[in-house]
C-alpha cells in the first residue's frame, strides 16, 4: 500500500512540473533606468603643473644660504620642512588622557556607611530589605 501511495505521489509531482513548465512565466516588467543629473564634468586629461611646484611655492633653482635642496632640484627654506614635521607630529601624536574625575565627598561615603549596613563605596549603592540594589544619595552627594 505505501508503494502504491509512493508511486501516486510521485506521478502527481511530477505531472505539476511537466504542466506548468508550458505555462509562460511572467516576470517582473523591466524599468527604464533613472538617470540622475549631477555638475560633474568630465574630464579628458590632467596636466601636472611643471617641476619645482611645491604647493604654491616654486622654490630657487640656485643654492641659497639656510635652505634645503628638495629631490625635485628644487631649494627650499629650512622652515618649511620645520613646519611639515611639527604637524605631522600633531596629527599623528595620540589624544591627551581624559582627566581623571574628582571623587566623591569622603563625607558621603561616612555618611552612607553609617545609614546602611550593606553599602558598598566601590558601585555607591546598598541592598534594602527589598528589590535591587540602590544608589545612596546623601547631603554630600
Amino acid at each position: 500500500m505505501t508503494n502504491m501511495m509512493k508511486r501516486w505521489a510521485a506521478v502527481a509531482l511530477a505531472s505539476a512540473v511537466v504542466l506548468t513548465s508550458f505555462v509562460p512565466s511572467q516576470a517582473m516588467p523591466v524599468t527604464a533606468p533613472v538617470t540622475a543629473t549631477s555638475d560633474v564634468t568630465a574630464v579628458d586629461y590632467y596636466r601636472r603643473p611643471p617641476p619645482g611646484y611645491y604647493h604654491g611655492h616654486r622654490g630657487y633653482r640656485d643654492y641659497r644660504p639656510g635652505y634645503r635642496r628638495h629631490n625635485d632640484g628644487w631649494w627650499y627654506p629650512l622652515a618649511a620642512f620645520g613646519a611639515g614635521a611639527i604637524i605631522g607630529g600633531a596629527i599623528a601624536a595620540p589624544p591627551a588622557a581624559p582627566r581623571r574625575a574628582t571623587g566623591i565627598n569622603p563625607r558621603h561615603y561616612e555618611w552612607c556607611f553609617n545609614r546602611y549596613r550593606s553599602y558598598d563605596s566601590y558601585s555607591n549603592t546598598f541592598q534594602p530589605n527589598y528589590g535591587p540594589r540602590r544608589q545612596c544619595l546623601s547631603p554630600y552627594y
